[in-house]
């Protein structure tokens, strides 16, 4: 009896995700980390090192159909093979309507996340809006901590780039544009 209780738990454990303990604490994350994280909160995982061994880009399915991306930080270092950090992103193509202006005051809007410009993109040359989240691991934080940093990154994306496009709710009054061109 014993035996099989212990094959059983054996068995039970191997079949959960990595992380079905939410409150787990990690100090360091892998490429398998990442991606088990992302399935547990029902994203779709798209590919991997896009940006780096240990990267994964992903859509939220929650509605938002965003495009993001979650990649290892600090990783391989003295203190862990791991990652010690995550820098969580959304990235949007620019169209030469946004200004340095408003990204400034979207992050003073949306301080839990940095809104950035780069003129070269990433991965197709053209400029690029970004909005990111960058969590340190370091003394640990929990699973449940991690996947709310990257929940509220998926929130404030589209209405910082919102107000940076002044769109939507940030379209200047009388102005009948929004993101979705009606």
């Amino acid at each position: 009896m014993r035996r099989t209780l212990v094959l059983f738990t054996l068995a039970s454990a191997l079949a959960a995700p990595a992380f079905a303990d939410d409150n787990r604490l990690v100090k360091a994350v892998s490429l398998k980390d990442l991606q088990a994280i992302l399935v547990e909160e029902g994203h779709t995982i798209n590919g991997t090192g896009y940006d780096g061994d240990v990267s994964v880009r992903a859509t939220d399915t929650d509605g938002t159909g965003l495009i993001f991306n979650v990649i290892g930080t600090a990783c391989g270092t003295e203190y862990s093979v791991d990652c010690l950090g995550i820098s969580m992103q959304v990235r949007y193509d620019a169209d030469g309507t946004e200004t340095l202006e408003r990204i400034n005051e979207a992050n003073l809007m949306w301080p839990a996340t940095s809104v950035w410009y780069s003129p070269t993109g990433f991965d197709t040359e053209v400029p690029t809006i970004g909005v990111t989240r960058y969590v340190i691991l370091d003394g640990g934080m929990t699973i449940r901590n991690v996947k709310d940093n990257l929940a509220n990154l998926l929130a404030i994306a589209p209405q910082a780039t919102d107000y940076v496009w002044a769109i939507g709710e940030y379209a200047p009054e009388g102005d009948v544009a929004s993101d979705d061109g009606f």
